[in-house]
């Protein structure tokens, strides 16, 4: 399964550098290639949480095949058509799609590890997808130069049809939990994902610590650039290192180090890397040399792996199957609907203050996000493990949010505008 989703990763990315050359090459606007680079990512954010409740009501595989057939399709056209609107048009079609398989794959990790494994699970899957992201640009700028950039759209398709034959052959399946209520209607599911999450002191405050956290540290997808270039003085390899330092530090931790590390402890990682993203961008901005900025751009990479599976733990440990593919796509929305906002930020902040003011604010700005949630985040951890008994047993555990969190899902979900 991870290795079917990297591959799928890789294809995605060489879809974008394809389409990028295209529409640069084609003499459109920024504006243009702006849109094209946020098409897919858009409807995971606003139309994710309201396809949602499909994620827990039909079978994750079978749910998963069918996205990817039709995603195999609509990324087929992309290589047929040369139409600005039109290929806008399909990627905001596979967004949808993603909003969907994301979720579900979720889902599916704990039905292979198990529920005590599933931190090593999403880790590999994790790692994987960082895989893939690293190889796809690659693979894709020696097609484009080589060849012809509809190759790699067509190569793109062909990942999405190899991803639904390998899933047509997992035998793992993850059947819809039932709730024994019924009556609930589209908008009241729609709610509860939401409302499972707000309803949880520890999750509201890890998820909307992260969304604060990301806003800043999203900034350096557009601020890098001004900051390579204009400070550190780096040539167009050396603008490619730094770039493939952030993912390498990705790639790092999901592999070695994010399965390790015990559910009891994630509250406080989430602090951690927080505190580790904020301090690696101030430092490298303060400090603009090479080897420090690619140092840092390691350090990075490797809160950001952290960040995510910190949540994708969190979020599977304390809130009901019921309600979990849901609760992972409302999570999704809010944390993607943040890094479109820094992104959008980070090109403001670097004309104002020049590429190394904006990581700087990135980093006190992802430093104070993360620090406020101390203790909350920290308290959660401290009272985890004061609960395990010396041996590393898991003591009985008292009434506490989790149990709010069961009762949150019967009692009337909370308004779409509460979310974190």
């Amino acid at each position: 399964m991870a290795g079917a989703y990297g591959l799928s990763s890789m294809g995605d990315q060489m879809a974008v550098v394809s389409l990028t050359l295209r529409l640069h090459d084609q003499g459109q606007s920024g504006w243009v290639i702006s849109t094209l680079v946020v098409a897919s990512v858009v409807p995971v954010v606003v139309v994710g949480p309201f396809i949602a409740p499909l994620v827990d009501r039909v079978e994750s595989r079978r749910l998963i095949v069918i996205v990817t057939a039709l995603q195999a399709l609509v990324a087929g056209g992309l290589a047929m058509t040369s139409d600005v609107a039109m290929t806008i048009g399909l990627l905001i079609l596979l967004g949808v799609g993603l909003a969907l398989v994301s979720p579900a794959l979720q889902l599916l990790v704990p039905q292979l590890s198990g529920d005590e494994q599933a931190a090593r699970g999403y880790a590999r899957l994790k790692t994987f997808r960082t895989g893939g992201n690293i190889a796809g640009p690659a693979l894709a700028g020696v097609l484009v130069a080589q060849v012809d950039g509809r190759v790699a759209l067509v190569v793109n398709a062909a990942t999405f049809a190899v991803m639904t034959v390998a899933f047509l052959l997992l035998p793992v399946r993850r059947a819809p939990v039932s709730t024994g209520r019924s009556g609930k209607g589209w908008l009241a599911q729609v709610q509860q994902g939401i409302g499972v999450l707000a309803g949880d002191r520890l999750l509201r405050t890890a998820i909307g610590t992260l969304a604060c956290a990301i806003i800043f540290t999203a900034m350096l997808n557009v601020a890098q650039v001004f900051f390579i270039r204009d400070y550190l003085h780096a040539s167009d390899a050396g603008y490619g290192w730094l770039v493939t330092a952030h993912t390498a530090g990705m790639l790092l931790v999901s592999l070695l180090l994010a399965g390790r590390i015990p559910l009891r402890w994630q509250p406080r990682v989430l602090v951690g890397a927080g505190c580790l993203m904020g301090t690696a961008l101030f430092v490298s901005a303060s400090v603009p040399v090479f080897t420090m900025a690619m140092l840092a751009f390691v350090l990075t990479g490797m809160a950001n792996s952290l960040q995510g599976l910190a949540i994708r733990n969190l979020i599977h440990d304390r809130v009901p199957p019921e309600v979990r593919g849901r609760a992972f796509a409302s999570s999704g929305a809010a944390l993607n609907g943040a890094n479109l906002t820094g992104t959008a930020l980070g090109g403001p902040a670097a004309s104002l203050m020049g590429g190394a003011g904006a990581l700087e604010l990135a980093g006190v700005g992802t430093l104070v996000a993360s620090l406020v949630a101390v203790p909350v985040l920290v308290r959660a951890s401290k009272g985890a493990i004061e609960q395990t008994d010396p041996a590393g047993m898991e003591a009985a555990e008292p009434e506490h949010d989790r149990c709010r969190i069961c009762r949150a899902t019967v009692v009337p979900p909370l308004p779409v505008s509460r979310l974190p």
